[in-house]
Parts: C-alpha cells; structure tokens; sequence
C-alpha cells in the first residue's frame, strides 16, 4: 500500500511539474518580468539581511539598495554601450585596410601553387575576401538582430514600457515580504514531508547561490580583465570580444576558444605586426591564472557540478525556448535539475525495486 502511494505521490509530481513547464512556456512574454524580478530579489535579498543587522529597517534597506542597483546598472550601460558602439563604427571603418591586408597575405601564397591560372587565383580571393568581408558586419547584424528580438517579444514596446515599471515595483515587494513569503510557502508543507523538502531546497539554494552569486561574477570579473587587457594592447572591439570570452568562460576554456581567435586576428589586421599576438596571449594567460588562483577560490570555492557538455546545452535550448532571458537561466535552471536528479537518483538506488528486496505486506 505504502508502495503505491509512493508511485501515486511521483506521478502526481511529474504531471504537476509537466503542467507548470507547458504553462510557463506558453506565458513566457508575460511571466519574464516576473521571473526577472524574482531573480533580482533573491540575488539582493542576503544584502538586504544584511544591512537590517546594521539597525536599518527593511523597507529602508529594500529602497536604498534597489536605488544603487539601478543607478549602477544605468551608470554602466550610459558607459558601456557608447564605448561599444565606437569601436564598432571603428571596426567598420578599417575594414577595407584589413581586407587589403588579408589579401596581399594570402596572394603570394595562392601564387606559389602550380598550375593555377592567375584570373582564378584573383576570383578566388575575391570571393573569398568579400566573405570574410561581410563576416563581422554578420556577426553585428545578428547580435543586435538578436538583443532586439529579445526586448521586442515582450508584447514589443509597449509591453517592454511596462515592463520597466513592473520589474522593480514586483521586486520591491518581494524584497520586502522576502522571508514572510518563504515561511508562508514552509508553512503549507505537510510535517511528515518538511525535513526532505527543507534539504532539498537547502541544497537547491547553495547551487544557486554558487552560479548567480558565483559563476556570473566570475564571468563579469573576467570579462573587465579581458576588456581592459585588450584595450591596452590595441584589439579593435576590444570591450565585445572581452566580456564574450568572459561569458563563454561559463563552460570551462571556452572562453579562451571563443575570444582569443578573433582577438588575435583582429590585433594582427590592425597593428600588422605579430608581437601584439604575444600580448594578446599574455592577457588571456594572466586573466586565467588569475580566475584559478584568486578569482574563483575566493568567489565560488565550489563549481555547480554540470559537465561543459550540459552547460552549452542548457545555454543553446533556453536561447531557443526564451530568447536572451533563456540563455541566462539556462545554466542555473539546469543546475537545480542536476540537484533533483540526483536525489531522486539516490532515493532511487535506496528503494526496494532497485534492490530487488521483497516488499512487506
């Protein structure tokens, strides 16, 4: 009896957690705000326990650190986005330097080939110049292809306008009720089920406490090392390409991969020089040992446990669910999964079906 009212108890679970997700995804535009305000209270809510040690009250703390967010936030993006938008309109404007560069690279070589016509060595490096040409362009057009089709399925302008005004006013209210709320929700749990649940949202915690108090941290810190290093050695897009290897660093090396090619060859087309390279190393070899050695031990201490294989995962199927908000939650979504999963792995290998002991009547 007590067996099928195990399975009776699972069903129910999966059913309710498969009627919530086709929920969700069908509200998506609508729950976003919410999900985003969420987010930011439970980022901030420590800082708010915090400062109420310090005597101040709640609501006071819940003001005054919601106001140095946001002014932070808009102080960084008055100065990231221009300074962004400069080296891009940089980037295009060297472009034909860098395509005579490419070009007069690769002509002796294709010259030394035998028994290729000069007229095809010449169309062929056409063509391909012209590709190589239109790849950064590409890449531009589709990031803010991407940026904006993000921001524009939020009911498109309007419903972003509103947006704006939801997602501190939903935040304030749950920064302030932070606590009350979780007791509220602690209250509801049946006694007989509250010390698993309570481990079990305790664990769920501590992962996402590591990546979004962690990880993207991490990440933030590296990509300023990355940008600023590369500011200083010359790489055009210095300030894109840094905090992308910064992002990409989520899954382990990939941050390397991701931004020291184009770093590198963007430093060569601009300077024509190969010693820069060597700088560009030295900056990506520095801001790593810095991540192992100081960054990381003394921000994370321990990683989420996801392979780098269910990382990009987690990141490419929340793009393609969410959008840009997907690609944020994708990772720590996918984390609190991995902790469910190994629960119930282990409850699993406790049971008496997986042991294959005969079950009391």
């Amino acid at each position: 009896m007590e067996r099928k009212t195990n399975y009776q108890a699972i069903f129910l679970a999966l059913a309710i957690a498969g009627l919530l997700t086709i929920f969700l995804y069908y509200s998506r535009r609508v729950v976003i705000p919410f999900f985003i305000a969420f987010s930011l209270a439970y980022l901030l809510d420590p800082l708010v326990d915090r400062m109420e040690k310090w005597k101040l009250s709640r609501t006071l703390s819940v003001v005054s650190l919601m106001a140095a967010f946001f002014a932070s936030m808009l102080g960084a993006g008055l100065l990231v986005f221009p300074m962004l938008r400069l080296q891009a309109e940089n980037l295009a404007k060297n472009l034909p330097g860098y395509i005579d560069v490419v070009e007069n690279w690769l002509r002796p070589v294709l010259e030394k080939v035998v028994g290729l016509d000069q007229m095809k060595i010449q169309d062929l490096l056409n063509e391909g110049i012209a590709r190589f040409g239109e790849l950064p362009l590409k890449i531009l057009a589709f990031v803010s292809s991407f940026l904006w089709d993000s921001l524009a399925n939020l009911f498109d302008m309007i419903l972003m306008a509103a947006n704006l005004v939801i997602i501190p006013v939903v935040m304030f209210y749950l920064l302030r009720d932070y606590d009350k709320i979780i007791e509220k929700i602690l209250a509801l749990i049946p006694p007989r089920l509250k010390e698993d649940i309570v481990d079990t949202v305790s664990e769920v915690d501590q992962v996402l406490a590591n990546f979004v108090r962690g990880q993207l941290m991490v990440a933030f810190l590296m990509g300023s090392l990355y940008s600023i290093g590369l500011y200083a050695v010359g790489t055009p897009m210095s300030l894109f390409i840094g905090f992308l290897a910064g992002l990409a660093n989520l899954v382990p090396y990939l941050g390397i991969i991701v931004g020291f090619v184009p770093a590198a060859v963007l430093t060569y087309l601009q300077i024509q020089e190969w010693a820069p390279i060597f700088w560009v190393m030295g900056v990506f070899g520095v801001v790593q040992i810095l991540e192992g050695m100081v960054i990381t031990p003394r921000i994370l201490g321990e990683n989420i446990g996801l392979h780098p294989v269910a990382v990009i995962f987690a990141v490419l199927l929340g793009g393609e669910l969410f959008g840009l908000t997907g690609i944020i939650i994708g990772v720590p979504a996918a984390a609190v999964l991995n902790v469910l999963l190994r629960r119930g792995i282990l409850r699993y290998k406790n049971s008496a079906f997986f042991s294959d002991k005969p079950q009391e009547e």
